[in-house]
């Protein structure tokens, strides 16, 4: 099917770069059935690599800080919000009230949307993180989606010549879920200032930390500078947090203003979440473990792939997308059958397979299963 692709070579190369860019996204299972077994209906116990959690579970402290929360979790956590406020702003160089937290980056994200594209038109790529797809559709927004260049990156250019007098809310997610591609920051930058005058650029910095292409950054800048824009992250990757539902934005006080307008819950994040969250974020040396496990399986992964011949896109995430030349749905169900999951994915007139980078454990499980399913 192919070998490892460069984004160049990729763009020299791919069938979709002449043909497919202007054909739908199709995602009939984006969404993951919410039952999550850990074992199959035998013994063998079931690899989930479907939905990009941390794989190494969190951190000691973060342990720790849980079970010393059992004895408080009759108070309301009012004092840690701000606590976590505190430690955010002081690590990024803004002041407290530039910070909302919410239940995972989706409850921020929600609140982006009723505030800003509610009954207005929300303009995004094609495709993109499909929960801010679904938000924005049952909210009633005029969703504009705009295919991915050749690069498998977000189209800069055709999405500002997209904005119009009813744009409410631009949504970039740098890196890209699915796609694990990032925009180069000098040409995000630009962006984001000349389309944060004509509405709210959201830019959705979930996998942050996982970023080491050395044309990406953070667009924290601009918050700093006063620039429409919030930034979002989230406790559920880099500090495995995901079953905590942790994650905060970082914008204009004025901004926060308005998504606390729309926040239907004095204190979203529970107690021990909130205590696991104030201890994960202090941990610099579980991250740097998390970032370096993630890039030397990400290694393997992709000289497995290429002994096999599949194609991939070259990550800056905790994932990888790579191309199958059959019924994506089918190909993750056979993946099932060996006790891996998956997440099949189809746009741009092509079938895709996107996996999270487990433990090294995995993902010898996975290279495994792939070479039965194929």
């Amino acid at each position: 099917m192919g070998r490892y692709y460069s984004r160049r070579q990729w763009l020299k190369t791919s069938a979709l770069a002449a043909a497919g860019l202007v054909a739908g996204t199709n995602f009939p299972a984006c969404r993951p059935e919410r039952s999550h077994p850990d074992q199959s209906s035998g013994e063998e116990k079931i690899i989930r690599l479907n939905s990009n959690e941390n794989p190494y579970g969190i951190s000691e402290k973060a342990r720790k800080a849980i079970v010393h929360a059992m004895d408080q979790s009759n108070r309301y956590p009012d004092e840690h919000y701000s606590e976590l406020k505190k430690l955010i702003a002081e690590k990024e160089k803004i002041s407290p009230d530039h910070i909302i937290l919410g239940a995972g980056s989706t409850e921020v994200m929600t609140m982006m949307i009723y505030s800003y594209g509610a009954h207005r038109e929300v303009l995004a790529a094609d495709p993109t993180y499909f929960d801010f797809v679904d938000y924005a559709e049952k909210a009633g927004c005029d969703l504009r989606q705009v295919p991915l260049n050749e690069k498998f990156e977000h189209d800069l250019q055709a999405m500002e010549k997209q904005i119009g007098p009813e744009t409410g809310l631009i949504y970039i997610c740098n890196p890209l879920n699915p796609t694990g591609t990032i925009v180069p920051k000098d040409r995000l930058l630009y962006f984001c200032e000349e389309a944060s005058r004509k509405a709210l650029v959201a830019v959705d910095e979930a996998y942050h930390d996982y970023a080491e292409d050395g044309t990406y950054a953070s667009m924290l800048g601009l918050v700093q500078r006063g620039k429409n824009i919030v930034i979002t992250r989230t406790f559920s990757k880099i500090y495995g947090l995901a079953g905590l539902r942790v994650g905060y934005g970082m914008a204009h006080p004025d901004i926060i203003k308005n998504l606390e307008q729309r926040q239907m819950n004095f204190a979203p994040i529970a107690y021990p979440s909130l205590l696991a969250a104030l201890a994960s974020y202090q941990d610099d040396e579980f991250c740097r473990f998390g970032r370096e496990r993630n890039r030397f399986v990400k290694s393997y992964l992709y000289k497995q792939m290429e002994k096999q011949g599949f194609s991939y896109i070259p990550s800056d995430a905790n994932f990888v997308l790579f191309k199958v030349n059959r019924d994506a749905k089918e190909t993750a169900d056979d993946f099932k059958g060996h006790h891996v999951l998956v997440r099949p994915f189809s746009f741009l007139g092509g079938q895709w397979i996107r996996v999270s980078l487990g433990t090294m454990e995995e993902m010898r499980a996975f290279t495994s299963a792939l070479a039965e399913v194929f």
